[in-house]
């Protein structure tokens, strides 16, 4: 082959669109093997969430639906590794606008409870329904409790939701916004003070929270790291809000926030969604990630927005939009729900959107791998989006917006949905996630993490003298084993959260990849600064309880 063939061949290599052996994550649809069909068919899904309901050791997992649209109730099915089936009685089976859902131990009493945000902008009916908060009993039996709780009022557009200990009683509050374009917004975002017993007071307006403040997406993190959690709170039109924890049940909007994080075409339902929370270069710092809910993505695509923690001066976390930099691009499909987690367990947090591409009738989640940088920008591999053929401009401008995408979602291509929370539920150190699909007549997907990749490790929290049970609000961190504490050698930070994304619920874990590391060091510091958790020379490839 001549010098002039050479480069020709690899100009052609370098031009022609990713294939489906460049996608660098695998994963496998096993719905049907893991029998959550048909029990999740014909539904119009909206909510989802990870929790170990049964306590045997696996999480269970609840879908929530828009029952009012020709869709099935919500269900819970409970997981027997790694085989699923429906849990007893019918009052699980929830009627209502299911828009959000999350585990979370309210009691201290080792059983998570489930709460469920209902939609309920309707004047009557399954689309007035109010939230739901369901009791643990124990064995994955529940009760309804929603009526005395005070967690559920009546008329709440509710949408994602997210657990706190925000006082720092060692009790876990709910933080909950209400959707932006509602004719009925009432509140806005809300917060319910857990006062026992599964019984909860409204201090939003007493805790500092903006009134009336309408949003889709909600997340909780201690971006100052001053041991106390933080709220973030997307706005529907671009103005989002980064509230400090003061102290003393109080919150205050950090300076300077509001113009860094804003949006300056957002809008009617071109709108930020779903928020996470999460550090992706390691400094030890928590950044933030947005998705978008655009109804003109396919005309004009836009990128889900990376914004990294630069650091803290009196309290003040600065943060810097770094989307471009990091090699985010500009997607031509809205992807409301996004999530910071290591999928192929390298030992770089990736970030993972609801939107799935299928290539010879495999699934590729939209996955953005972090190539690593630590402490400095991280680079994420740009060829995200093109593990398969997708149309092009002059195809989106001669067909439009929604014919075009009514011709991708027919023809299989591409699919995106609202909630798509991850977890690991065949314990088997691999990341894997549920898609939860708003159309009645298409499939949702289970699928199961089958990436190649490094050693792992799961850290669960287990709190008491004040912590919450669940150890949320816990900043967990890795070091290679010896080095604990050594920040330049630090292989990851992730602070313990449950609701985060798009109203999705997660494990009360911590999960980290390790690649070649093959024995760790473990440090969790407290929240509220109830102290510090050591654990040396843990062996990797387990999941280990700090208690």
């Amino acid at each position: 082959m001549s010098r002039l063939s050479r480069l020709l061949l690899a100009a052609a290599l370098l031009a022609a669109p990713a294939r489906a052996a460049d996608y660098p994550f695998v994963f496998k649809d096993i719905g049907d093997e893991a029998g959550v069909f048909p029990h999740v068919a014909g539904i119009r899904g909206h909510a989802a969430a990870w929790g170990d309901a049964d306590g045997d050791g696996y999480p269970d997992l609840f879908v929530g639906t828009f029952h009012n649209q020709g869709s099935k109730p919500g269900v819970l099915l409970l997981n027997a590794k790694g085989k699923f089936r429906p849990a007893d009685g019918e009052h699980l089976r929830t009627s209502g606008i299911g828009s959000g859902a999350l585990f979370a131990d309210l009691a201290n009493t080792g059983r998570p409870d489930l709460y469920v945000a209902h939609c309920a902008h309707g004047k009557d009916g399954v689309a007035a329904a109010p939230s739901l908060l369901f009791r643990n009993d124990g064995g994955g039996k529940f009760t309804d409790v929603s009526k005395d709780s005070g967690a559920c009022p009546p008329g709440y557009a509710g949408r994602g939701l997210a657990a706190l200990d925000f006082d720092g009683d060692g009790l876990l509050d709910l933080v909950a916004c209400e959707q932006y374009y509602s004719p009925r917004v009432k509140t806005g975002a809300a917060l319910y003070r857990n006062t026992g017993g599964h019984r909860f007071e409204d201090v939003s307006a007493a805790a500092g929270l903006p009134a009336g403040f309408g949003g889709l997406g909600v997340a909780v993190g201690d971006v100052n790291n001053d041991g106390r959690p933080d709220l973030f709170l997307s706005g529907g039109a671009g103005d989002h809000r980064l509230l400090l924890n003061a102290g003393g049940g109080k919150f205050r909007e950090a300076p300077g926030a509001r113009e860094v994080f804003a949006w300056k075409d957002a809008g009617g339902e071109d709108a930020p969604a779903g928020v996470c929370v999460a550090d992706v270069n390691r400094d030890g710092l928590a950044d933030v990630v947005i998705g978008h809910h655009y109804s003109s993505f396919l005309a004009k695509p836009v990128s889900v927005r990376l914004y990294l923690n630069r650091g803290v001066t009196d309290g003040v976390p600065k943060f810097e939009d770094v989307t471009e930099a990091a090699g985010l691009v500009p997607l031509p499909m809205k992807a409301p729900h996004v999530e910071v987690q290591d999928f192929d367990n390298d030992g770089w947090p990736d970030i993972y959107l609801s939107v799935v591409k299928f290539r010879d009738g495999k699934p590729c989640p939209v996955i953005y791998r972090n190539l690593g940088a630590a402490g400095a920008v991280p680079k994420f591999r740009e060829d995200a989006w093109a593990v398969n053929d997708f149309p092009t401009a002059e195809d989106r401008a001669a067909r439009g917006s929604r014919g075009l995408f009514d011709k991708i979602l027919k023809e299989g291509k591409v699919i995106y949905t609202a909630a798509g929370p991850s977890a690991d539920f065949d314990r088997d150190g691999r990341v894997d996630l549920f898609l939860a699909n708003w159309w009645v007549g298409s499939r949702s997907l289970l699928l199961r993490n089958e990436t190649p990749g490094g050693s792992w490790l799961t850290v669960r929290v287990e709190g008491k003298d004040g912590v919450n049970r669940m150890g949320v609000g816990a900043r967990v961190s890795v070091y290679p084993a010896g080095k604990l504490g050594d920040t330049a050698a630090r292989l990851g930070s992730r602070e313990v959260a449950v609701g985060y994304g798009f109203c999705s619920g997660q494990e009360a874990v911590a999960h980290f990849g390790l690649g070649k590391a093959d024995a760790v060091d473990v440090e969790a510091v407290l929240p509220h600064g109830k102290g510090t958790v050591v654990r040396k020379g843990v062996t990797a490839n387990q999941l280990v309880v700090l208690r």
